[in-house]
């Protein structure tokens, strides 16, 4: 008997649903303080693979973002490329999207040069191994509560249309040490875009 589950999906860029053999049993599970992640290897927006073990010595925030055009998960990126000087010299920011990578790279494009590592996750592997929530009641509530903050993102034309992949995903944001080290870890609660606050970020980037 096989040790894999199957999971139905649909290919964000033919719409086509296929089954894929995911993951082994027992392996598919929420992110903890303490944990060692296994390797993530995904392309970059410019199609080249990276490794989360390259990022070793360093302080890491791996996030968990939405869909390639979503307005929050961009207004951070702004926000973060605005003050980024602010951030540590052994700070790295890794985002993964749920999304095809020449959409991905096409949206990123609108940053102009972003100093962070932005990632494509066309088939939900590392969402699905973490337990990245999906929430339609979480996607409501920030349209509800926080939608008024996001015209910044709007205006610098990211919205997420076409959508190429799942809409109803809430960020997760983890911390990483420099020896690989899980040491906090946030799951969003109140709503779709619930973030570490950028306060806490940048402590963490300077070892505080």
């Amino acid at each position: 008997m096989s040790n894999f589950d199957w999971l139905m999906i649909r290919r964000p860029s033919t719409g086509m649903f296929c089954f894929i053999e995911i993951l082994e049993k027992g392996l598919i599970m929420k992110i903890k303080v303490g944990d060692k992640l296994d390797e993530i290897e995904l392309p970059d927006i410019n199609g080249n693979m990276f490794k989360l073990s390259s990022t070793k010595g360093k302080k890491v925030l791996l996030t968990f973002y939405r869909i390639a055009g979503c307005s929050f998960c961009n207004l951070r990126l702004m926000e973060f490329k605005k003050k980024s000087d602010e951030f540590g010299k052994d700070f790295v920011h890794i985002g993964i999207f749920h999304s095809p990578t020449d959409n991905l790279s096409r949206t990123m494009k609108k940053h102009g040069k972003l100093p962070f590592k932005i990632l494509a996750d066309e088939h939900f592997k590392y969402f699905e191994k973490y337990e990245v929530e999906r929430s339609m009641g979480k996607v409501f509530l920030a349209m509800l509560f926080k939608s008024h903050k996001i015209f910044p993102a709007i205006f610098k034309g990211f919205i997420p249309m076409p959508i190429k992949g799942f809409f109803d995903i809430a960020v997760t944001d983890v911390f990483i040490n420099e020896k690989g080290i899980v040491v906090d870890v946030f799951y969003a609660k109140k709503d779709s875009a619930d973030h570490f606050p950028f306060e806490k970020v940048r402590a963490f980037s300077h070892g505080n």
